[in-house]
């Protein structure tokens, strides 16, 4: 199933959106907020990334494959291969904007894209959580995550990238 993975805000109506197949791009959205049920949305800036990889703006949601559809951009390399460094710019985008706007679910968003990527049983033993219950339910939207939690499985997740880059080297060698 398609999702988005990764979104900010570069204007007005205007996101920069990654999915989970790999395409980047952006999508120009002023045509779904000239009209009803979006137009009476007055802060643009206010959505959140649901757990089925949708966008949601106060009870009115775009799927994935509808934002796929209308954003111009390119196929970029398949999810196993991380640039670590830009990952770590995102989750520590996401931790700022997240602060600034008192808002957990940016960087809970974050971090559940990447635990998607690389399977939630490998993030959460990499991370040492030993309640998996705790794990899935910091990552769920409609919770308020435990930020000890998240900053765990950022970590995981970083270190996880790591491992994966170190493997791609040593294979090419």
């Amino acid at each position: 199933m398609l999702k988005i993975i990764d979104v900010d805000l570069v204007g007005p109506y205007t996101l920069e959106l990654v999915f989970s197949d790999g395409f980047h791009g952006v999508a120009d959205l002023s045509g779904y907020f000239s009209k009803a049920p979006f137009s009476g949305i007055k802060d643009f800036q206010k959505f959140s990334l649901t757990a089925d990889g949708s966008l949601n703006w106060h009870g009115n949601e775009l799927s994935a494959s509808t934002l796929r559809a209308v954003t111009k951009g390119v196929q970029k390399t398949a999810a196993t291969h991380f640039n670590v460094q830009e990952m770590e710019d995102v989750i520590k985008q996401a931790s700022w904007d997240s602060m600034q706007e008192g808002r957990p679910d940016i960087l809970q968003a974050a971090i559940r894209s990447y635990v998607e990527q690389f399977g939630h049983s490998q993030v959460i033993a990499k991370a040492g959580i030993k309640s998996r219950t705790s794990a899935y339910r910091s990552l769920k939207p409609e919770t308020t995550p435990n930020f000890a939690t998240l900053v765990q499985l950022g970590h995981a997740v970083i270190e996880l990238a790591k491992e994966n880059v170190s493997e791609r080297s040593t294979a090419q060698l």
